[in-house]
């Protein structure tokens, strides 16, 4: 069972009415057959039905079939303004955090920087930085000179 929605016009305004859908196969053929109308339902409403329809069939729920389609919004994009940058081969990253964990830095991070109440341990801060520098190493750009002489080093 799923959520359906039709809209419908009414003096002037725009209405989206539910309802409750299940499919049955007769012979050869899916048919959806109508199990109940919703009418028009607020947020807290169609988690109510999803949650109805959930308990009725008893198998997890897709998700792609409540969607009532407010977030599929087209905009035109210029193809000739896309591209790519900095992307990075997943090998590169693999690689990184093997020799990190592989020469011992996680174990000597997590002795030397104990956990606290941050959200992310200072350990795996430290390993997506040494990945980061060890997948797209600091060429000798303006920007990385600009960093040696504003702090002496980088």
């Amino acid at each position: 069972m799923y959520l359906r929605h039709t809209i419908r016009k009414k003096d002037g305004k725009v209405h989206r009415y539910w309802c409750l859908v299940r499919s049955v196969r007769v012979g050869r053929r899916v048919i959806q057959q109508t199990v109940a109308h919703l009418g028009e339902l607020d947020e807290h409403g169609r988690l109510e039905a999803r949650a109805l329809a959930q308990h009725l069939i008893g198998t997890p729920e897709q998700a792609r079939l409540f969607d009532d389609g407010c977030r599929d919004v087209t905009v035109p994009v210029r193809l000739k303004g896309i591209s790519i940058d900095r992307s990075r081969q997943f090998g590169d990253v693999y690689l990184a955090l093997a020799l990190w964990r592989g020469t011992g830095l996680a174990q000597l991070c997590n002795e030397l920087l104990p956990a606290g109440k941050e959200r992310v341990a200072w350990e795996k801060i430290a390993a997506v930085l040494v990945a980061a520098r060890l997948c797209e190493p600091c060429k000798r750009t303006a920007h990385c000179r600009g960093l040696v002489s504003a702090h002496g080093a980088v």
